[in-house]
């Protein structure tokens, strides 16, 4: 079932910027996590699974199921002229089960882990001679992940996770030649790498709660990802075509299922959260990853020093929280919903033109109670990527998720029948 749900992941994160290295990341939060900027490492629930830090889950006493649906609106602009694009599509699906009550819990989901999609056109000189074409970049596809979380209470406020994933996916680049003045000009020139990655990651966690008085908490929480090699495959074709009715003139292979690998950096994410249970959470998180020491792809049997695409180190820092004016309130609705709001501020590895891309956005989000303990979530974000100074491309963003949290009590085996 999660196979095939992952086939229905969309793009919704249409960017230029997606051209470098595997493209734009995608978070682990869910929903409800987003409407307060991705707070999450050291903060969880028994209602919501937590994807940030595994080391939570044990706090799931019910089966819960998981899924969203997001969409995104973008507007681009350079040099006053712009462009805007709708997009969107399923974002996750996640499973959470309890092996012990509130001691160790298990959860497994697939998710997007980076997407590339951009069209990048510039008219070229020719380099022997005057003549002009157009030329066309353009990248589609992305990483998917399957995970596999434990997360176990060990001790009083002390609770260890790890998550497995299981990455794979295919990216391809395209490079289209259309000339625009010369002898021929009833051709275009396509030039096509195709990668395709997969490999697995092993991430550890761990969260501790120093307890203040019989309902509000401290809580500190890391994660961690080390260095990991994956393992990858690429093809390259040259065609060329007529243009107007896209007739296939020759087809080349120049390079078929070449064996090779890529290099993914360390990540670290630390979190601290004051909660009070089922009342209200204020939390900061902040994550690093040294995509300077990203390594692209390279073949197996290839020498010399691999390329890190130009990319730089990143990180993000998210502030956000919760409140629940009163979740037992019998009289008003309205005091059971969890309002959430949340800031967060990214220098993602992006490096264009010498300028490292920033991320900036606000988020507000909401849980609707429904029966069982269920819930519709909602979150919201509007923000800003990149800049206009040095010729580059800023994107203002608007985005909307929800999702549905089904909590049950299952696997109870029948005292009475």
């Amino acid at each position: 079932m999660l196979l095939s749900f992952g086939t229905a992941l969309a793009q919704t994160d249409r960017t230029p910027y997606s051209s470098q290295g595997l493209g734009s990341m995608s978070g682990s939060a869910l929903i409800h996590n987003e409407g307060m900027a991705g707070v999450g490492i050291a903060s969880g629930s028994g209602l919501h699974i937590n994807n940030v830090n595994p080391a939570l889950l044990y706090q799931n006493s019910l089966s819960s199921f998981d899924a969203a649906l997001k969409v995104e609106y973008k507007n681009m602009s350079k040099d006053g002229a712009s462009a805007s694009n709708l997009s969107g599509g399923l974002a996750y699906g996640v499973f959470a089960f309890p092996i012990i009550n509130n001691r160790w819990s298990m959860s497994i989901g697939i998710s997007p882990y980076t997407q590339v999609d951009y069209k990048i056109e510039e008219p070229r000189t020719v380099t022997s001679n005057d003549d002009v074409a157009s030329l066309t970049k353009e990248g589609s596809g992305g990483l998917s992940r399957i995970h596999f979380s434990n997360g176990v209470h060990i001790y009083k406020g002390l609770a260890l996770g790890l998550k497995a994933t299981y990455l794979f996916g295919a990216i391809e680049d395209k490079l289209s030649i259309l000339p625009i003045t010369g002898d021929d000009l009833n051709l275009i020139t396509t030039y096509t790498e195709n990668v395709f990655y997969r490999g697995i990651v092993i991430e550890p966690a761990i969260h501790y709660a120093l307890k203040l008085n019989n309902t509000t908490s401290l809580n500190f929480g890391a994660v961690y990802q080390p260095e990991t090699t994956i393992n990858a495959e690429k093809n390259i074709s040259f065609e060329n075509s007529q243009i107007g009715s896209g007739q296939l003139v020759s087809r080349d292979t120049i390079l078929h299922n070449e064996d090779g690998n890529a290099v993914l950096p360390q990540k670290i994410g630390i979190g601290l959260a004051l909660d009070k249970a089922y009342k209200y959470m204020v939390g900061v998180d902040f994550t690093m990853q040294e995509w300077e020491n990203y390594g692209a792809y390279q073949a197996d049997n290839a020498s010399g020093e691999r390329s890190n695409d130009n990319m730089l180190n990143a990180y993000t820092i998210a502030v956000g929280g919760q409140i629940i004016p009163d979740i037992n309130s019998v009289d008003s609705y309205l005091k059971r919903i969890a309002y959430r709001a949340g800031l967060r501020y990214s220098n993602t590895p992006f490096n264009v033109e010498g300028t490292q891309i920033t991320n900036m956005g606000i988020t507000f989000g909401f849980t609707l109670p429904m029966r069982n303990f269920s819930s519709l979530n909602l979150s919201f974000e509007a923000g800003t990527l990149g800049t206009t100074d040095n010729n580059l491309i800023r994107e203002n963003y608007f985005k909307a998720g929800l999702g549905i949290s089904f909590n049950d009590r299952w696997f109870i085996r029948r005292k009475y029948d």
